[in-house]
């Protein structure tokens, strides 16, 4: 999870709790059983939950965190249905937009959510902007510390990283990146680089110092280029020059 993802992420949990009960207070509610363990539970879903949508590329992000933080109001409303308390009368577009949140609990907008956490909210809608006029570059690799790296490197030169789970998400099809990096330690690396390099990208493939039988064959498949996992590191600033 980059900077920008991390402080979102923060931003939001933090805030939670604090949301949850001066809502209900101010509706009446804030005494009702059991809606200080439902704002524990649902703070520790947000947790995961956001964590789990922010680590994906933008691209793969199908929901708001915003929609994501309404979500977890279902925790405390519950919470609030268990303990018998008539739900308020709501208009059609609160139920709308919010359809689960019967005690009208939930944010309309991430301003409600504190300062903190609205300003990390603008700023990961730029960062998302951004990303979608970003060049893209392909990576197949189960190692996480590798596209973790790659990642990083391909961020600052402005690039966005697309990454593939295995040869089934490569033959899905969907507009290709120029220049791809497949891990040749990845059991469908012989696949992915046939499949890249037959449809012209440029595919850069990268292994063990000491397989060298695998860069030969990776070269035979149609790699422009294979190079062991430290020159590639070395490597990827001339790979991926800068976007200006």
């Amino acid at each position: 999870m980059d900077q920008i993802a991390a402080r979102l992420h923060e931003t939001f949990v933090a805030a939670y709790p604090g949301v949850v009960a001066e809502r209900a207070t101010r509706r009446g509610f804030g005494d009702a059983p059991g809606l200080g363990d439902a704002i524990t539970a649902g703070a520790a879903w947000l947790d995961e939950t956001l964590r789990n949508l922010l680590e994906r590329p933008f691209r793969d992000q199908t929901r708001s965190p915003l929609e994501v933080f309404q979500e977890a109001m279902r925790f405390p409303n519950e919470a609030l249905r268990r303990a018998g308390i008539p739900a308020p009368d709501r208009d059609d577009a609160a139920r709308r937009a919010v359809p689960g949140d019967r005690y009208d609990l939930a944010p309309a907008s991430s301003q409600d959510l504190g300062e903190p956490a609205w300003r990390a909210h603008l700023a990961w809608g730029a960062a998302k902007a951004r990303s979608a006029s970003r060049p893209a570059v392909g990576l197949l690799s189960a190692d996480l510390m590798d596209r973790a790296r790659i990642e990083d490197l391909a961020d600052r030169a402005g690039y966005t990283l697309v990454v593939w789970a295995g040869a089934r998400e490569v033959g899905s099809g969907g507009r290709r990146p120029a220049t791809a990096l497949v891990d040749l330690s990845h059991p469908d690396a012989d696949d992915v680089i046939r499949v890249l390099a037959g449809e012209g990208v440029r595919v850069v493939a990268f292994g063990p110092h000491v397989d060298d039988f695998a860069m030969v064959r990776a070269a035979t498949l149609g790699a422009a280029e294979a190079m062991p996992r430290a020159r590639l590191f070395r490597s990827i600033p001339d790979l991926l020059p800068p976007v200006v």
